[in-house]
């Protein structure tokens, strides 16, 4: 009968031990498809914000790109599966920054703001530049909504070229 306890007490450990290493992988994975939409977007808005003329546009410029390469569903199926906004009440809640949010009307769980440097008193580094948070997400039912992880990045700033 000894043995027997001895058995399970050892199985019982084995299990705890197999659970932990699954999380650790979900959670490995989950924060590098926070990470990849993180650098996707600061990409494809510092490259607008490069080629256009009002770096204040450079995310309603790249907005169509952001949107394709999230979408699960995409024309040629290459996006990456991003969770969607479902609505106000389990969704992201996008606040408490010093910028402008102008990801309102994204279609995904994600917030961009774009903060000028111009009207901080610092008129020899004026430009604009964006701050983005990407969140991670632990897909389990009961839980999952509960655990919001963010992952922030900033693009380069776009100085105002006065000729």
């Amino acid at each position: 009968m000894k043995e027997a306890i001895s058995n399970v007490f050892l199985f019982n450990i084995i299990i705890v031990f197999v659970v932990i290493l699954i999380a650790f992988f979900i959670g490995s994975l989950s924060y590098s498809k926070a990470f990849k939409v993180k650098n996707k977007i600061v990409e494809e808005i510092e490259k607008e914000g490069e080629n256009s003329k009002n770096p204040k546009q450079a995310y309603e410029l790249a907005e169509d790109a952001i949107t394709e390469w999230l979408n699960a569903g995409g024309e040629n199926g290459t996006g990456i599966g991003y969770r969607p906004r479902t609505n106000s009440i389990t969704g992201v809640r996008c606040n408490g920054k010093n910028g402008t949010l102008v990801s309102q009307s994204s279609d995904y769980q994600y917030c961009v703001y774009m903060i000028d440097t111009c009207t901080s008193g610092r008129e020899s580094k004026c430009g604009v530049y964006y701050q983005v948070t990407a969140y991670m997400f632990f897909d389990i039912p009961i839980i999952g909504d509960m655990i919001q992880i963010p992952v922030s990045g900033e693009t380069m700033i776009f100085s105002k070229i006065e000729s």
